[in-house]
């Protein structure tokens, strides 16, 4: 995706950002890493089994994830298809553990290319 295609959709992405993604939950996980009924589930959050290698008796991979925020199910869901932190069920709510920080989540490359289909749909029907 080229900086030009971003410069020209850039308020469009932003747009579409906001509806999938709906709430920062980082000082909640955060705080519910430091109590031992949530500390197990919080783990969950960051340790993945590499899905190359799960076959042949799993790696155990730890992500660094800096945020963690709540999002629509089919952004997780096709977060998940591109190997983000994903759980679909954390008590309740789908999570993205966002592995960056720092940049407007619409400059993480994995959202661009996720969103990028419907922000030209609706440039094109605006």
């Amino acid at each position: 995706m080229s900086k030009s295609w971003l410069r020209e959709h850039e308020r469009e992405l932003d747009t579409a950002v906001s509806e999938v993604i709906i709430y920062n939950v980082s000082y909640l996980i955060s705080d519910m890493s430091k109590h031992d009924a949530y500390m197990d589930s919080v783990m969950e959050l960051e340790c993945r089994y590499n899905d190359n290698f799960y076959n042949d008796g799993g790696e155990l991979e730890v992500s660094e994830v800096f945020e963690y925020w709540i999002v629509v199910d089919w952004f997780a869901e096709e977060l998940q298809k591109r190997g983000e932190v994903i759980d679909m069920d954390f008590y309740g709510l789908t999570i993205w553990g966002r592995c960056t920080t720092g940049q407007s989540i619409s400059m993480d490359w994995v959202v661009q290319d996720i969103l990028k289909d419907i922000v030209e749909s609706r440039k094109k029907y605006s």
